[in-house]
């Protein structure tokens, strides 16, 4: 583990919800102090369904506030699998509803053939990004980076196309030199089988095995990790 990842224990995960929530508010209210905007990445998944009602009723200048997502399932917008989706129906409501928001779905047939459009979007958010929320699997991958996937190599590009282990299996995800351009990252991992995975992501190893190890040995990203069993 880097000095720039920090670690923070509770004693439940709706705990650990609420202060990731507060901790995500804290910076986008920084940015906005400095910059009079700011850019926020957010994920899919079970811990962003908590996350996102909570976020949701935070008191910030949302008007300002650009959310983006770091993946998206290569399906509709309109399909229950759609990250786009689950931001809409859960997050862009309330006080939030004034943010600006990307999606990464496009009207391509493959999420390969997107790919330049996809980073010409994220482009005109502006990088570094202020600070991305990211859920971790069971298997280690963050966004849609897999264990063993191509996608972990790509550098050069701020989106990758990549391949699920699960349905549905066609993905566009940030790739690991966007996520490293990230100012922060806030990471949530809550229940004792995703901290066994954590804790052997945090030992020496292969980045491609653990992909959540693209954030936890960043150089650039502040890393905070928010924990609970």
């Amino acid at each position: 583990m880097t000095h720039r990842t920090s670690m923070n224990e509770f004693s439940s995960g709706h705990q650990v919800i609420g202060a990731a929530a507060t901790r995500l508010e804290q910076i986008l209210k920084q940015s906005l102090a400095l910059r009079g905007w700011a850019s926020l990445g957010v994920c899919g998944g079970r811990t962003a369904t908590a996350l996102f009602p909570v976020l949701s009723q935070c008191h910030l200048d949302w008007a300002n506030v650009h959310i983006f997502l770091v993946d998206e399932r290569w399906v509709s917008i309109d399909d229950d699998d759609s990250n786009e989706r689950l931001v809409r129906s859960l997050l862009l409501q309330g006080p939030a509803a004034a943010a600006r928001f990307c999606g990464l779905k496009t009207k391509h047939t493959t999420a390969k053939n997107a790919l330049s459009e996809v980073e010409q979007r994220l482009v005109g958010l502006g990088v570094p990004f202020d600070v991305v929320f990211l859920g971790m699997g069971n298997d280690g991958h963050i966004a849609s980076l897999f264990p063993g996937g191509r996608e972990n190599e790509e550098r050069a590009r701020l989106v990758a196309a990549s391949t699920a282990p699960v349905q549905p299996v066609e993905r566009i995800s940030l790739s690991p030199g966007a996520l490293g351009q990230a100012r922060h990252i806030v990471l949530p991992v809550i229940g004792a089988a995703k901290r066994a995975v954590l804790d052997k992501a945090l030992t020496p190893g292969p980045v491609s095995r653990f992909p959540v190890r693209h954030v936890l040995t960043s150089q650039s990203a502040s890393c905070e990790l928010f924990l609970a069993l």
